[in-house]
């Protein structure tokens, strides 16, 4: 099947056979606190977050060299690292050894992706010494207990989102954009207005297109999708099955967008049913552009749009959060602009951060006090990024409870501000002692 290769690689006694088992869910390498017990190179096929690989342990490459094999087995395990897509290289707590940066230097003139895995890390105190391990050089640095299976998941995450992807025979588009809105906000007019031709059928009547309607059209040299939509109504006012699933299908176009743009009527501002769809793409966490349409019909000055904007956060304060534009979809007014937005938000979205950077801006943020407290001492031991699109990262805590609305508020924001990404969602996974022990 030509799986992709993860390879195990460190010194001995570190616990790689550890590892290798517990990925594996079984007992296939000899584990013992002797050390240089493996000698061959052993492999599993796995099969975790829709993808598959083959996970390969190696002998300590600190072997001696008083041994007849030691260069035949060192020889053996360098030809596999070669051969390897993702390499995982374990080593312990406290600190990194000698030897340790030795191998660091020789796995990064491999220039393959390479995973810090720092092992034994079996309580909170020992999440402080993971600065370390950044000498290493290597910027993914994750700490994990083999034998307890503390982030065991996260390991597995990070090494399925290094995979090499499979080509395909059809193209993926460049951006996936989601028009949201209530009925009659001209979700069917900017369509046609980016597609170039009517391709939905526009008309006064509420409630005209039932159907998500995808279509693709070239944006210097990009493909962009973009999908109408049904409007969304108040769940109390869907009294037909037609309505019911008219906003099932708006849901699920949502859910597999890249960008959402909702579309809000100037000449009726913000109301109710517009803050519900905003808060439906905010819990779907996607990217999303507030574009206000109809802006020919509104008499102006210089100072009407900020107006606007002012009352647009003064009614939904999450506003502030994403970028507005006003647009006129029938006179095509600003429509480059709106492409151009969401593919940068697009862009942003996948937005990776080096866990020392990310540690850097949480620890001055712990230092300036500037963290709310709220009922107790809060402490962050350690941060990194677990997902992209929309970026999500874990913090590992001396006291989940602590971590209230506000407090994870505070630090999305921070996120949003160091990582200059305004409109991206950012997502945080609170961790602490008690759910790592069980």
């Amino acid at each position: 099947m030509n799986l992709p290769i993860v390879t195990i690689v460190g010194r001995q006694n570190v616990g790689k056979s550890t590892l290798f088992n517990a990925i594996a869910k079984e007992r296939r390498a000899i584990v013992d606190p002797l050390p240089g017990l493996t000698r061959d190179i052993i492999t599993f096929n796995v099969s975790y977050g829709g993808a598959s690989f083959i996970i390969s342990d190696t002998p300590g490459l600190d072997i001696s060299k008083t041994s007849e094999l030691s260069s035949a087995i060192v020889e053996n395990a360098m030809r596999h690292l070669r051969r390897s897509s993702v390499i995982i290289m374990l080593m312990e707590n406290p600190s990194p050894q000698p030897f340790d940066l030795d191998l660091a230097d020789i796995i990064r003139k491999l220039s393959l992706t390479t995973i810090i895995a720092v092992n034994k890390m079996d309580g909170d105190s020992c999440l402080e010494n993971m600065n370390n391990f950044y000498e290493t050089g290597f910027t993914d640095v994750l700490p994990i207990s083999a034998l307890r299976r503390f982030n065991l998941n996260l390991l597995l995450d990070k090494i399925v989102e290094n995979l090499p992807r499979k080509p395909s025979g059809l193209r993926e588009p460049d951006l996936k954009i989601s028009i949201v809105g209530r009925p009659n906000s001209g979700k069917s007019t900017l369509l046609n207005s980016l597609i170039g031709f009517d391709r939905a059928v526009v008309s006064d009547i509420p409630g005209t297109t039932r159907d998500s309607i995808d279509e693709i059209f070239t944006y210097h040299g990009k493909n962009i999708m973009v999908i109408d939509t049904a409007g969304l109504r108040r769940k109390r006012r869907i009294s037909e099955d037609i309505e019911f699933y008219s906003m099932k299908r708006t849901m699920e176009s949502i859910k597999k967008c890249d960008v959402a743009v909702h579309l809000v009527d100037a000449e009726q501002g913000l109301t109710e049913t517009d803050k519900k769809i905003s808060d439906e793409i905010i819990r779907e966490k996607k990217p999303i552009i507030i574009a206000v349409n109809k802006w020919d019909s509104i008499e102006k000055d210089g100072k009407t749009f900020e107006k606007f904007k002012d009352r647009l956060q003064f009614r939904f304060y999450r506003a502030g959060d994403f970028p507005i534009i006003s647009i006129s979809a029938k006179n095509k007014q600003r429509i480059s602009r709106l492409i151009d937005t969401a593919l940068e938000l697009k862009e942003k979205a996948s937005t990776k951060i080096e866990t020392s950077k990310l540690n850097k801006i949480i620890t001055r943020a712990q230092d300036t006090h500037r963290v709310p407290q709220l009922g107790g001492k809060i402490k962050v031991f350690y941060a990194t990024q677990t997902h992209t699109i929309p970026p999500q990262f874990i913090f590992f805590v001396n006291n989940p409870e602590l971590f209230k609305k506000d407090v994870i508020r505070f630090f999305e924001k921070l996120l949003q501000k160091e990582l200059g990404v305004k409109g991206v969602p950012i997502i945080i996974h609170i961790e602490g002692r008690k759910k790592r022990e069980h």
